[in-house]
């Protein structure tokens, strides 16, 4: 009964400050207070505000605010990431985390366990400096012993964010590397095309809060878990977070605005860890309810296009409804710029490009100077996500995932343009072009 008191004076706020300002339109559904308070519910998040978002492209512009943002942390820096690579990006990360250790900053890093058998020199560095490191799935957890292997999958940490000071936060598809850092190419190797986003203020307490529980519940310290979880139901709890802010303070009457309204500063942290969340598929149920309310377009860019069960059915009776529906994501020739795996991953990918064409969707290849890595979502103007989940099978039920959403007007933009300017390096495929050779030769000369 409360809840739905909450979705009643949130809409009649949010309409009454439009007519005050003249004719207000009709909200996009995805903005409907009660489809946010929906998504509230049904994805263990809430609607929250940021009071700065830049939407970071490449680690050209990402690089330089996770600098800025250790070199200005005063009281904890927390970091999780899927590797940390051995090279002169690292190094310097190492070092500004011991200074910081010595400064008295609380220091906590989570990494896939597996892939930290790479860089051994900086975790004993680590070790060395007393900061702490959590090492999600271990070799001899997930490889060494009778039916665990499967745990690569099923237990696999894919989530990168850096949270500092609990009042501003980074996260993305970058891991800590040269290769990222570069943007683009690294002394005539490819590096990775890739899309962090930077936010402060209410949000990045949000993101510090579910990092501290992440953190208990690993150690095994139940009550602190505990604790921590009862603070992020009560946040989860409200329409809106800080509670005192209204919903309609952030939405401007504009007729040259998606949707009708100019929104300032509105963010989703997501976040889902399935093997400890019971199955629980957090992000899955956001990406999939967005696209359902979507009328006009969703654009999604991945490392490759195969989507899972749930992602590919949304896709489908999307476009069955009329909406445009683009997926992006690497070409051959990019894949197999990724020394490991990415080619089969392209053969596997191609071979569901079938279904997806006949049903109306549309599929852009990637030709740029470097590997497709971002994971931009973008729907109807209205909704842009950035974050680690791709359009895969890994994403949707067993991988660690994170991202922020945003209504923000000015950081939609950004991802728009972003989304242009690859678009524009992008060739699409068609069913033609499925054919085998002898076929499309045959097709070309009855064309002439």
């Amino acid at each position: 009964m409360a809840r739905h008191i909450t979705i009643a004076i949130c809409t009649a706020g949010l309409l009454v400050s439009g007519a005050l300002a003249g004719a207000a339109p009709p909200l996009h559904p995805i903005l409907d207070p009660a489809f946010q308070l929906e998504l509230n519910a049904c994805t263990n998040s809430v609607l929250s505000v940021s009071d700065e978002i830049d939407v970071l492209v490449n680690g050209k512009e990402s690089y330089p605010m996770r600098w800025k943002m250790l070199e200005g942390a005063q009281d904890s820096i927390h970091i999780t990431t899927l590797y940390i690579f051995h090279d002169a990006t690292t190094k310097r990360l190492g070092d500004m985390l011991v200074r910081k250790k010595n400064e008295g900053v609380d220091v906590k890093i989570v990494v896939y366990g597996i892939y930290a058998w790479g860089n051994p020199f900086f975790y004993r560095k680590m070790r060395q400096n007393d900061i702490e490191v959590q090492k999600y799935s271990g070799v001899a957890e997930v490889l060494l012993q009778p039916y665990r292997p499967m745990r690569f999958w099923k237990r696999h940490l894919h989530d990168k964010y850096m949270v500092v000071d609990g009042k501003e936060a980074l996260m993305g598809g970058m891991n800590w590397s040269s290769r990222y850092a570069q943007g683009g190419r690294e002394g005539g190797r490819a590096a990775w095309r890739d899309t962090d986003i930077w936010v402060r203020g209410p949000q990045a307490a949000v993101v510090e809060k579910e990092f501290q529980k992440r953190w208990y519940l690993e150690e095994g310290d139940h009550e602190k878990a505990e604790v921590v979880g009862a603070e992020l139901e009560a946040i989860y709890a409200q329409p809106l977070y800080p509670p005192e802010q209204k919903y309609n303070d952030f939405f401007t009457p504009s007729p040259d605005a998606p949707g009708g309204y100019r929104v300032e500063k509105l963010t989703r942290f997501l976040y889902q860890q399935p093997f400890e969340q019971n199955g629980a598929t957090h992000m899955t149920t956001y990406y999939k309810e967005v696209m359902d309310h979507a009328q006009s377009h969703i654009w999604w860019q991945s490392i490759a296009t195969r989507p899972a069960p749930v992602q590919k059915k949304a896709l489908l009776e999307a476009a069955a409804r009329g909406v445009e529906v683009r997926l992006m994501s690497n070409s051959e020739r990019n894949m197999r710029m990724i020394p490991i795996g990415g080619w089969p991953l392209y053969r596997l990918a191609k071979a569901g490009y079938r279904e997806l064409l006949e049903g109306g969707i549309r599929i852009f290849e990637y030709h740029g100077d470097a590997p497709m890595h971002a994971k931009g979502f973008l729907v109807d103007d209205v909704v842009a996500v950035v974050g680690s989940y791709n359009a895969t099978f890994t994403a949707e039920k067993y991988y660690t995932e994170n991202a922020i959403a945003t209504h923000d007007t000015g950081a939609i933009q950004e991802v728009i343009d972003m989304f242009e300017a690859d678009l524009a390096q992008c060739t699409e495929v068609t069913l033609k072009d499925l054919e085998p050779p002898k076929q499309r030769l045959k097709h070309a000369r009855r064309q002439r």
